[in-house]
């Protein structure tokens, strides 16, 4: 069902091929639900790592210097979106001949396809954004 190298340069994550209509009656109304199971297709995994440095330097014995550096997705892995769905048109009317049987379901051009990245809306790993710096420096007293 997964396609190998998916997810990268328009290849699709999902192999259309592997999915077709459920059967038809002779009005072209679907007979039954197809019988994939819910659940089937998973997004790709995405990670990212974080790092942080911290230094701590007493100045007197009341004051102290604290110097860090944080860096975001230092990797700056590229965390893929979800890819393209499909939504079939079950309607008896999408047939090739008016009220004949619905024999062919065309996907649309995207299912499978990896099209964007995660922006960090919903999300429960990473922004999904660039690698990012980040510098602290405070006086503790």
């Amino acid at each position: 069902m997964y396609l190998p190298g998916g997810g990268h340069n328009g290849i699709p994550v999902i192999n259309i091929a592997a999915f077709q209509a459920p059967p038809v009656d002779g009005h072209g109304n679907f007979t039954r639900f197809g019988d994939a199971g819910n659940g089937i297709i998973r997004a790709l995994n995405i990670w990212q790592m974080d790092l942080e440095l911290q230094k701590e330097t007493r100045i007197t014995e009341r004051f102290t210097v604290e110097f860090a550096v944080q860096a975001f997705n230092i990797f700056n892995h590229t965390q893929l979106g979800d890819p393209g769905t499909l939504t079939l048109d079950y309607s008896p009317g999408n047939a090739p001949v008016a009220g004949g049987p619905v024999t062919n379901l065309a996907d649309p051009g995207n299912f499978g396809v990896v099209t964007n990245t995660v922006n960090g809306l919903g999300t429960n790993t990473g922004t999904g954004l660039p690698r990012q710096l980040q510098f602290m420096l405070r006086l503790k007293f």
